[in-house]
C-alpha cells in the first residue's frame, strides 16, 4: 500500500466558524477529520507542525516541513502533503521548491472554507492533494500546489481569487496536470527543474521589503535611511517593471552602496521585459543602472528568491544569473 505523511501548518482548512457562518479561527479538533488513515487505499500519517493563519507562517515553519518531509521520504513514505493556509500558499511552494531535492512529490493544499462550513472544500482538496502525492506521473516535478483538482507548478501557481473555491491558477501556462481516480493527467510536459539548492532553508531571512509603483510614487520612502536597513529590495512596477524617472536616483544609489534591487510587476500575466522600452525609469534604463529585472516572478515571490540568494552571499552576478532564469 502506498503511504503519505500528511503534515499540516493551519489555515482556513483547519479552522472553525461560529453559527452566523462568521470569526473562522484555527480549531485543533478539524484535523481528526480531514487526516483520516486511509484515503484511496493510501496510507496517511499526520503531524502537525503549527496551527496558524498562513500570514504567519514563518521560514523556521518551512524548515520544520523539509526536515519532516525528507525523513517522511527516506523512511519508505510515497509522497507527502502539506496543508497549509492559502494566502501564501504561493509563497511556501515557491520557497520549498528552492530546496525539495527528492523525486517524490510534495504537495501543498488547503481550503477556501472552514471545516465546519456547508460545502466545505478542505477534505476534497486533501484527498486530490493524497492522489497527487501517489501519482506516477507526479514525480519529478518538484514541490505542487492542488486545489479544486487542478494541479499547479510552484514556480507558477498564484491565488487570484480571496473568496471563491477555485481560487488558484498557473501563469503562464495553466495547471500542469488535472487529478484523476488513479494518477494525474498532465496537460503538458513542464522544463526541467532547476537543481535544488544544497542545505536547509534558512529559519530567518534577511530583510527585502517590497514597494509598490504607481502614479505620483517616486519611493521617497527610501530617502535618509540609515545604512543597512536593507539587505534588499523589490519593486512592484508597473508595465514590463518601470518606475517613475523620480525613483531611479533612488535605486540607483541602493545598488551603488552594495544593496541588491530587483523590480518585478504588479501585472498578473506578463512578466518584465529586458529590452521593450528605453525612457528614464524604464527596464532598460534600470538594467543599466545594476537593477535586477523578475522576469516571470511575482513581487513576493522575486522577493524569496532574493532573500535566499542573500543569504548565501550571493554577488550581484550570481543575483543577475538567478533571475535570468525566469526571464521571458
Amino acid at each position: 500500500m502506498n503511504s503519505v505523511s500528511l503534515l499540516s501548518l493551519g489555515g482556513t482548512i483547519f479552522m472553525s466558524q461560529d453559527a452566523a457562518g462568521l470569526g473562522a479561527a484555527p480549531d485543533g479538533t478539524a484535523g481528526a477529520s480531514l487526516a483520516p488513515s486511509v484515503i484511496d487505499s493510501v496510507a496517511v500519517t499526520h503531524r502537525e507542525i503549527t496551527n496558524v493563519g498562513s500570514p504567519s507562517v514563518r521560514p523556521e515553519h518551512l524548515r520544520d516541513v523539509l526536515r519532516n518531509a525528507r525523513e517522511a521520504i527516506e523512511q519508505g513514505a510515497t509522497g507527502v502533503v502539506v496543508s497549509h493556509g492559502t494566502d501564501t500558499l504561493e509563497e511556501s511552494a515557491f520557497l520549498l521548491n528552492l530546496y525539495w531535492d527528492r523525486d517524490a512529490p510534495l504537495v501543498l493544499t488547503g481550503a477556501m472554507r472552514p471545516s465546519n462550513a456547508p460545502g466545505a472544500d478542505g477534505p476534497a482538496n486533501i484527498r486530490d492533494a493524497v492522489r497527487t502525492a501517489v501519482a506516477p506521473s507526479a514525480r519529478g516535478l518538484g514541490v505542487l500546489a492542488v486545489f479544486d483538482a487542478s494541479v499547479h507548478l510552484a514556480d507558477q501557481v498564484t491565488k487570484t481569487s480571496s473568496r471563491s473555491i477555485d481560487a488558484f491558477s498557473s501563469e503562464p501556462s495553466g495547471p500542469v496536470a488535472l487529478v484523476g481516480e488513479h494518477d494525474v493527467r498532465l496537460l503538458y510536459r513542464p522544463l526541467e527543474r532547476p537543481a535544488a539548492r544544497d542545505g536547509q532553508l534558512p529559519a530567518k531571512l534577511p530583510n527585502v521589503p517590497i514597494l509598490m509603483g504607481g502614479v505620483g510614487e517616486d519611493l521617497t520612502l527610501l530617502d535618509g535611511l540609515p545604512a543597512g536597513t536593507l539587505d534588499g529590495l523589490v519593486v512592484a512596477g508597473v508595465g514590463m517593471g518601470h518606475v517613475a524617472a523620480d525613483a531611479v536616483p533612488r535605486l540607483a544609489a541602493l545598488v551603488e552602496a552594495g544593496t541588491p534591487v530587483v523590480v518585478a510587476t504588479r501585472i498578473p500575466s506578463g512578466g518584465t521585459s529586458d529590452r521593450h522600452y528605453d525612457y528614464p525609469g524604464s527596464e532598460k534604463d534600470l538594467i543599466s543602472r545594476g537593477v535586477v529585472m523578475a522576469g516571470a516572478l511575482s513581487p513576493q515571490k522575486a522577493r524569496l528568491l532574493l532573500q535566499v540568494l542573500i543569504t548565501t552571499g550571493a554577488i550581484a552576478k550570481r543575483i543577475r544569473e538567478a533571475f535570468a532564469g525566469y526571464a521571458y
